[in-house]
């Protein structure tokens, strides 16, 4: 036999396993990472739960494994997550070529009375509003990390940034950066190479304008960052210390929400509030508040939803009515007609 043959006949097997594990790199990126991981400590719950009580986990019978896993978490688990847990063991069959079809009716109504029975709502965190956001940002004192939360405020909210996005924006494009800011004569540009609702890396550009007042313009506030903090390359959103020494590393998202509810609470602090009360307000606020802040106060001030849709890239418009529809509770309400 020819020699060359035997070579290609030998390596076969070793190019085929290199193209399947090509091709499950593929699957596995149908998912962001954080959902990756989020799926894969669902599964490994699942797979324990079920070596603890004698279940097969894979391929799972729906009603002799799936429902008596959900009843046994329901009422400790919130819905949301044995949701997520179910959808995580339904996408794993399928990556494994079995059907787990939760469409049958007799699951959809034990999945319906559970939902029922154990549905808590969810509390919303606050929309940061243009007016507390101007009292906030001029509140800031005029220190390192004053100066880092005035330009992450206005930045986070006139682009109405999702937390992770502000978190790893950088200050020019790279193989790391998952955005980045461009500075233009008209403004600021915050070009995202991949988002939540962009996981396929199409490069997504907000523009952030000069603001009109200068004591809370994202653009100024920004430039004043980065000239006190002498950042001129890598993530622009930093750690800060309590002794003032700055990180080289990016600020979390987690971090993003702290600062939020810390700047809300110096401020509530600062204008009188006990430090109880003080607390209590910030809590109810998050990271998500810059976004819903700047959909709100938009829709409250009679921005075109189109346009609040265009910020903050909303792929369904169904969304963005619902800021629309907080932001515009008293405009024209109807009982302002009927309490004359």
């Amino acid at each position: 036999m020819d020699t060359e043959l035997i070579v290609q006949t030998t390596s076969l097997p070793s190019v085929m396993e290199e193209l399947r594990e090509r091709a499950g790199e593929y699957v596995r990126n149908a998912h962001s990472k954080n959902t990756q991981r989020a799926y894969k400590t669902d599964w490994q719950h699942f797979e324990a739960w079920c070596s603890a009580h004698g279940r097969v986990s894979f391929p799972a019978d729906l009603f002799e494994t799936i429902v008596p896993y959900l009843t046994a978490f329901a009422g400790t688990l919130k819905v949301s997550t044995l949701l997520r847990r179910l959808t995580a063991i339904r996408v794993i069959h399928r990556a494994r070529g079995a059907k787990l079809d939760t469409s049958d009716e007799r699951f959809r109504i034990f999945w319906q009375g559970l939902r029922n029975k154990h549905h808590v709502r969810k509390t919303k965190k606050a929309p940061l509003m243009s007016p507390d956001l101007r009292r906030a940002t001029q509140a800031t004192a005029n220190t390192l990390q004053g100066h880092r939360d005035r330009a992450l405020l206005l930045i986070g909210f006139a682009a109405g940034l999702r937390r992770s996005e502000l978190a790893g924006l950088w200050t020019a494009q790279g193989p790391d950066a998952p955005g980045w800011i461009e500075e233009t004569a008209d403004g600021l540009i915050v070009q995202l190479a991949s988002s939540k609702t962009n996981q396929a890396g199409e490069e997504e550009a907000i523009g952030i304008p000069f603001g009109r007042d200068e004591a809370v313009c994202p653009v100024r506030a920004y430039r004043a960052w980065l000239a006190v903090s002498g950042i001129t390359a890598g993530p622009i959103f930093r750690p800060i210390s309590r002794h003032g020494k700055m990180g080289a590393y990016a600020i979390t998202g987690a971090g993003i929400a702290l600062v939020v509810k810390r700047v809300i609470g110096k401020t509530a602090l600062a204008e009188g509030l006990t430090a109880e009360k003080a607390r209590a307000l910030a809590d109810g606020f998050s990271g998500h508040s810059l976004r819903s802040g700047l959909a709100t106060s938009a829709a409250k001030n009679g921005a075109p939803g189109h346009a609040i849709q265009r910020q903050l890239r909303h792929k369904s418009f169904t969304t963005t009515l619902e800021y629309i529809r907080i932001g515009s509770l008293f405009e024209g309400n109807a009982a302002s007609f009927a309490l004359v």
